[in-house]
């Protein structure tokens, strides 16, 4: 992991010289989660979840001050599970044939409620993730990759706010520009992660 706040402030200070360091992390933060929130770029697959009988929302774990964004597949007991509206899931229990999401959370719901326990072949979900502005550390391979696109968002923000000393509205443009393409580049590289993986299984011949 990387805490990528401190190395990027020394750099979008310099383009803002004179803004207070306190406004600079403010907007590399929330530079940081408009990044993912428009590419999701940042894909997850959970550990195995346990699925406990009669209960019907599972919490699945996800990296702190993360929730999810958009579920890609979800698997239990290794067979893939159906998106459905959460108005749709009723109260009946049986063999979970589908899921639910009601917004940003780290919580699905099943459908129908699960009647018996699973705990090795329990829930497993690919997701993309949304940080929360509180979040300190990106995987390393996110840092290298998407760096620019944070730091060309931060300093966009930065040269756009109205009568302070380091304003600039046409350098705002610029690294607007400049952050759109990155975001373009992660999301395109992002979609193509969505084409479901097949698994072959190979059986010995006689």
């Amino acid at each position: 992991m990387t805490a990528y706040v401190e190395p990027l402030l020394v750099e979008a200070l310099i383009s803002a010289p004179g803004c207070p360091e306190t406004i600079v992390e403010r907007m590399l933060r929330q530079a940081m989660v408009d990044f993912y929130r428009e590419t999701d770029a940042w894909r997850y697959t959970t550990d195995i979840a346990a699925v406990i009988r009669n209960r019907g929302e599972v919490e699945v774990d996800l990296p702190a001050n993360t929730l999810i964004r958009r579920v890609y597949w979800a698997r239990l007991d290794g067979k893939p599970l159906m998106a459905v509206s959460p108005r749709n899931v009723g109260t009946d229990t049986g063999v979970p044939r589908g899921y639910a999401i009601n917004g940003l959370t780290r919580t699905l719901r099943l459908d129908p409620i699960p009647e018996q326990t699973y705990l090795r072949n329990g829930l497993e979900v690919n997701v993309s993730l949304l940080p929360l502005p509180e979040l300190d550390d990106l995987p390393d391979e996110l840092y290298a990759i998407h760096r620019d696109g944070i730091l060309y968002g931060a300093v966009a923000r930065l040269l756009a706010m109205p009568n302070v000393s380091w304003s600039s509205l046409q350098d705002a443009q610029v690294y607007a520009a400049m952050a759109s393409g990155v975001k373009q580049s992660a999301k395109r590289e992002a979609e193509s992660l969505q084409a479901p993986v097949v698994r072959k299984v190979r059986y010995g011949g006689i």
